[in-house]
């Protein structure tokens, strides 16, 4: 067996091909040896693979390391990239979570296509929603991607997956589920009067400019008095802020998209209520001088712990649902809401889709844009099909 078959083993009735590679760490000559096969011919076969990628250096000596350690040491070397923002790399991390759930108990090379793909199947089963399977689906091919990348696996078990369809319900269609929720302009007037009740100069003015510029409740938190630019009636994007860590530690990051820096052509009275806050926000800073945060210059302000750090998107949503209950709107509604709800006056006032994407910062084809596009330009459509009538009226 051995002169046929040479570096073959048997041993408990599998066979297996043994052979040497060059250990990483202390670069000494280490025994590996092939799973067990059935046949002598086959370990052999398989060793004979082996030999040749050693010789052309493509050999991957897959590590008996855990699914849930490598998990935690990929996050680590993602994170440590500095591309990605700490909100991105949390929500890989909750991805994650649901992953060592699922297959924590296996070695890392032991997963293969098929139960993975059935992992994505019980996931749905198990109730979790669309998009969270989405992104539980992106995080495994990144973590699988670079496993292989550094070579500690050969094949990528999530090429050739994909995630389950979700087919809408009758009900999800009757009730147009995948239009994004904003208010109705009249709704929008009821929100803006109940935040003037309340007597919060600063909240109302920071509802009332999200509303007007679709600017994300980020992007408006970070905003300095230097990114308002009266003259010419616009407003710098380029910086969100992240207040994960509280708002005493908080981070300004880049945009969310290469296309979100921008400058926002604004009304006329958008410019009055920023001229107003930077005027409050003056008076405010003169009152408060030597608790004032004076390192930036925020055009929306912390009031309540830390004078002039930038406003708090929490305090911000809290105040916008105080605002909802009080006029008796569903509280569902969000600072993001108002995004959408930008989108659907714009198109409203017969503004183009290209063009509200462009203020928006989105990328065109945005779905969410022309979904609320659409819904709100459905009757001038209506009316341009009805011209029909009109033109062939008496010929037929």
């Amino acid at each position: 067996m051995a002169k046929k078959y040479p570096n073959v083993r048997e041993r408990n009735g599998k066979f297996h091909y043994r052979y040497s590679i060059k250990d990483k760490v202390t670069g000494k000559r280490i025994q590996k040896e092939t799973p067990g096969f059935a046949s002598a011919k086959e370990a052999y076969n398989e060793g004979i693979k082996i030999q040749a990628e050693l010789l052309k250096g493509t050999y991957v000596d897959e590590e008996n390391i855990l699914f849930t350690d490598w998990c935690d040491r990929w996050i680590e070397i993602y994170a440590a990239t500095g591309k990605v923002k700490n909100r991105t790399v949390n929500i890989r991390r909750d991805s994650l979570k649901i992953a060592k759930k699922m297959l924590g108990g296996l070695k890392l090379n032991e997963i293969t296509k098929l139960q993975y793909q059935e992992t994505l199947q019980e996931l749905k089963k198990s109730g979790y929603k669309k998009n969270t399977l989405k992104m539980f689906h992106a995080a495994m091919r990144m973590l699988f991607k670079k496993a292989i990348e550094l070579e500690i696996l050969r094949t990528d078990i999530t090429e050739g997956t994909t995630v389950p369809a979700y087919n809408p319900t009758v009900e999800e269609l009757e009730n147009n589920s995948d239009l994004p929720k904003f208010l109705e302009k009249e709704e929008l007037a009821l929100l803006l009067n109940a935040a003037l009740e309340f007597g919060d100069d600063q909240y109302y003015r920071a509802l009332y400019v999200l509303a007007y510029t679709g600017m994300r409740i980020g992007e408006l938190c970070a905003l300095k008095v230097s990114d308002i630019d009266e003259v010419n009636k616009k407003i710098s994007i380029t910086k969100t802020l992240n207040e994960e860590e509280g708002i005493s530690n908080y981070e300004l990051g880049t945009p969310k998209t290469i296309s979100s820096a921008r400058k926002i052509a604004v009304s006329a009275k958008v410019i009055v209520i920023l001229k107003k806050q930077i005027a409050w926000r003056k008076a405010y800073k003169m009152a408060t001088l030597d608790k004032f945060y004076k390192k930036e210059n925020f055009l929306f302000i912390n009031t309540e712990t830390m004078p002039g750090r930038p406003m708090s998107k929490k305090r911000l949503q809290e105040f916008m649902k105080d605002c909802l209950r009080l006029a008796e709107l569903p509280t569902d509604f969000t600072p993001h809401s108002l995004r959408h709800t930008y989108t659907s006056l714009m198109a409203e006032a017969g503004v183009d889709l290209i063009a509200i994407q462009k203020l928006l910062g989105h990328e065109s084809g945005s779905k969410t844009t022309e979904a609320v596009y659409l819904h709100v330009t459905e009757s001038k459509l209506r009316n341009d099909v009805d011209k029909l009538d009109a033109l062939l009226d008496g010929l037929i």
